[in-house]
């Protein structure tokens, strides 16, 4: 399936060693950020579509970078999807040794997926979604089976991550596909957990879960949604029902999602979610909130034999509601950022900003007055868009070139940062003087 991140990956790999393997190491030069300050003016580089912004390369020759978080200014903890390390990033300069080296699966979508940070008084959490293997890097390739997609929290001590304590462990099979793993500290503490359907090449009646909208379906099993838990692991108030996994689930109805973030005024919730090959979406997630899969991806007006009744609600509970922008040809969004920062102008200021992994695009978006939609251009009315050159498509990207971008990140310094998949870099966007 052209959604699947498998060929974008392995065209990463091939794009990333032929453009490091002539790459003389980098002399970065000191600055007041302490970032080198390479801009680019060559054809073929990430470019942005403002001329009072610029890029900056920050960190480059990582091996298919996936997610990225600050631990101090300046200071940049990066996960590696195929190695299970977790690099540093001090000024610029990528540490000689990893913080943590961690037994990874990594075929197609098992990955060292998701890192999130919480500082809590002196000591700094440092939490991590991957695919956990007993044994080597990459031996599911050989038929060994994963123990699981397991979330761990870690105290940061100088240059290593230790006290491992495993607060969730997920299905990692069937697999391989369809893992996700982004996560992030939301506005109330709690720890959000987004995981697909972990979906693979042959499907059983035991896979075919509730929260998936199968109705006559197996009970819960922790796939297909956005979890919570507290950052000891403990479950919170319950949504959909008291038993557990069912209380975990914040929403459900999700086929694969890489991104996500809370708006910084008014608190809500939003996503992005793959399609099979069609159908990628935005979304605005509410408590309960169900995306629809496996009955529906993309607007429900558009499935021709569609109804509500169709849908798993868990006694009212749970809510349907069609996505705010749709792609046709599916673009592979990831990383979703609101920018609570007015460094970039106030133009920029609370904005929605989402990166896709198949066009190496950043999207901006403004929302509405009441922050519950997404301000469009008249010729995306429709709310879907066909395809990557399609009208109005223009006003709403922001930046392209940079490779497959899965994560973007608001720094201390309020800028923007860029991770490229396909580069192996990871890009700064700041003001131009």
């Amino acid at each position: 399936m052209l959604q699947d991140l498998v060929n974008i990956l392995i065209i990463a790999v091939l794009v990333s060693f032929l453009m490091f393997t002539s790459i003389i190491p980098h002399q970065f030069a000191k600055s007041q950020q302490k970032f080198a300050q390479t801009e680019f003016v060559e054809e073929g580089k990430p470019k942005l579509f403002d001329s009072h912004l610029k890029i900056t390369t920050v960190a480059e020759g990582l091996s298919t970078p996936t997610t990225m978080a600050f631990v101090g200014p300046n200071d940049i903890l990066v996960l590696e999807k195929d190695t299970g390390m977790v690099k540093r990033i001090v000024d610029g300069k990528v540490l000689p040794k990893p913080v943590l080296d961690v037994n990874v699966a990594n075929s197609v979508e098992r990955c060292l997926c998701g890192i999130a940070v919480a500082k809590n008084g002196s000591t700094t959490h440092v939490f991590l979604y991957y695919t956990e293997i007993d044994g080597t890097d990459g031996e599911d390739k050989a038929g060994k089976q994963p123990i699981g997609n397991r979330v761990y929290r870690y105290d940061l001590s100088s240059d290593a991550l230790i006290n491992p304590l495993l607060i969730m462990d997920l299905p990692a099979n069937p697999g391989p596909r369809h893992n996700s793993g982004n996560i992030m500290i939301g506005p109330d503490k709690n720890l959000y957990v987004e995981i697909g359907d972990v979906d693979g090449s042959f499907k059983t009646s035991e896979t075919e879960t509730k929260t998936q909208n199968y109705k006559n379906g197996v009970d819960p099993d922790g796939r297909g949604g956005i979890l919570r838990i507290t950052q000891d692991g403990q479950p919170t108030d319950g949504i959909l029902g008291d038993t557990i996994p069912l209380r975990l689930y914040y929403a459900y109805g999700i086929r694969n999602s890489f991104g996500m973030d809370f708006d910084p005024v008014t608190g809500n919730l939003w996503d992005s979610e793959n399609g099979p090959g069609n159908g990628d979406e935005i979304n605005l997630v509410l408590p309960g909130f169900n995306s629809g899969w496996q009955q529906v991806q993309g607007l429900a007006s558009q499935e021709t034999s569609f109804s509500e009744s169709d849908l798993e609600d868990f006694n009212g509970k749970g809510h349907y509601a069609d996505p705010k922008l749709v792609w046709v040809n599916t673009a592979g969004p990831t990383a979703v950022k609101f920018l609570n920062s007015a460094q970039l102008g106030t133009t920029y200021e609370n904005d929605m900003f989402v990166g896709d992994v198949h066009n190496g695009r950043i999207y901006h978006f403004d929302l509405t007055a009441d922050r519950k939609d997404l301000v469009l251009p008249q010729e995306l009315s429709s709310r879907v868009i066909e395809k990557p050159s399609s009208p109005g498509v223009s006003n709403i990207v922001f930046g392209d070139g940079f490779g497959g971008v899965t994560d973007l990140e608001v720094g201390p310094d309020g800028n923007l940062y860029v991770v490229s998949i396909g580069l192996g870099s990871i890009f700064q966007i700041s003001p131009a003087s």
